[in-house]
């Protein structure tokens, strides 16, 4: 049986009064069954039966999604957010030279201006004592012989500024950028420089006495001849640094890294370097006289001519260090890894090297009267020449060592080994020498 209309006109732009004209036009089915006359008046249709109301669902479905159809057709985008037409930010004013002239002028009047820009900014010889510029922007500006004492520069950005001979004292630079900043003859005597940024900066000749450099970079920095006396600068990055002639008595130097820094004629008079990294580090005469050198790494360091008397190397990594000519009396390197280090002509009278590790070590003409080297591991090592009156040698392992011309009268050698060694020419703990 077909009752529905052979044509209903759908309206694209209104959908639903489409489907309500198909509604409308519904014949209601003959129950007896077969067709309605045509001509006979239809009454009005009936929706409550299964079949019409699954025919109404489906033509308003029908006619829903051709609605959003056209809808989408007019409107591409949809309801997504039209980022192409969305008016362009507008761009942040660039301060003319008039503008930044007045807030340099404001800034020495009123002493403030965080995180303003300042860049390029002419303060020299000012009046900046007690100011707060946190995290302003500082780059390039001409500081010098400012006076800074007291001025909040947390977070500073002071890349390249100019500092030279500026009164930094008790000021709060910590965090700040200083890289590649000229910090010359500067006076930071108490400043809080905690964790900040100066790498490649220039401070030759700057007072730093007291300042708190706890993990600071200072990698590649430039500290010729710096005053930094009881500074901290535990953890601190020193890397390639130049501290030629630096005070830095009693500094604290605790775990920093100075792996290939220089530090020839430097005062490390009594610093503490526990576990510093000195590797490849230049300390010829250096003075690190009863420095606290436990676990310090000194692989392959020059120490040529140094002074560490009483200086404490427990535990120290000294392999193939230099120590020619450097004097070590008193000195403690017990269990202090020193293979292939060079000793010659050192002086370690009275020195501590119980348990030491010598092996292939360059001991000649060293040294040693009344050293402990008891239980110390001398093997293969060149003794030649070397003063060992005295010395206690038990227990020590010397086989295949150079002990010729060697001075050992009055020396304690009970339970040594002297496998393989060479005593030609040496003089025994008897008073004998060996033809």
């Amino acid at each position: 049986m077909n009752w529905l209309p052979k044509k209903a006109a759908l309206n694209s732009k209104f959908p639903i009064k489409g489907v309500a004209a198909i509604a409308k036009n519904l014949p209601v089915p003959n129950p007896t069954g077969g067709d309605r006359d045509p001509e006979t008046p239809q009454p009005s249709p009936n929706f409550t039966t299964p079949l019409a109301i699954a025919i109404v669902a489906s033509l308003t479905l029908f006619g829903i999604l051709l609605g959003v159809a056209a809808i989408m057709k007019n409107n591409p985008l949809g309801d997504r957010t039209q980022t192409e037409s969305a008016p362009a930010p507008a761009a942040v004013p660039v301060p003319t030279a008039l503008q930044k002239q007045k807030l340099q002028q404001k800034t020495l009047e009123t002493r403030q201006c965080p995180e303003c820009d300042l860049s390029n900014s002419n303060f020299k010889q000012g009046n900046l004592a007690g100011a707060y510029l946190w995290k302003a922007n500082l780059k390039n500006a001409d500081l010098r012989q400012s006076y800074l004492k007291n001025a909040d520069l947390r977070g500073a950005n002071l890349i390249e500024a100019d500092l030279g001979n500026a009164i930094l004292e008790q000021s709060n630079l910590g965090y700040a950028n200083l890289f590649q900043a000229r910090l010359g003859k500067a006076n930071l005597t108490g400043a809080n420089l905690w964790h900040t940024n100066l790498r490649e900066a220039h401070l030759a000749y700057a007072q730093l006495e007291g300042a708190d450099l706890r993990g600071t970079h200072l990698g590649k920095a430039d500290l010729a001849s710096a005053q930094l006396r009881d500074v901290n600068l535990g953890r601190a990055e020193l890397q390639g640094a130049n501290l030629v002639f630096a005070d830095l008595r009693n500094a604290n130097l605790k775990q920093a890294n100075l792996e290939k820094a220089n530090l020839q004629d430097a005062n490390l008079e009594n610093a503490n370097l526990q576990q510093a990294n000195l590797g490849d580090a230049s300390l010829e005469r250096a003075d690190l006289g009863d420095a606290d050198l436990q676990e310090a790494k000194l692989w392959v360091t020059r120490l040529n001519e140094a002074n560490l008397d009483g200086a404490n190397l427990q535990k120290a990594t000294l392999g193939y260090a230099n120590l020619e000519g450097a004097s070590l009396r008193e000195a403690d390197l017990t269990d202090a890894v020193m293979e292939g280090v060079n000793l010659e002509n050192a002086d370690l009278k009275e020195a501590d090297l119980e348990g030491a590790k010598l092996q292939r070590s360059r001991l000649l003409g060293a040294y040693l009267e009344k050293a402990d080297l008891e239980g110390a591991n001398l093997e293969q090592a060149d003794l030649r020449g070397a003063f060992l009156k005295n010395a206690d040698l038990r227990n020590a392992y010397l086989q295949g060592a150079n002990l010729r011309g060697a001075n050992l009268r009055g020396a304690k050698i009970k339970g040594a080994n002297l496998r393989d060694a060479d005593l030609k020419g040496a003089t025994l703990p008897n008073g004998k020498t060996v033809d």
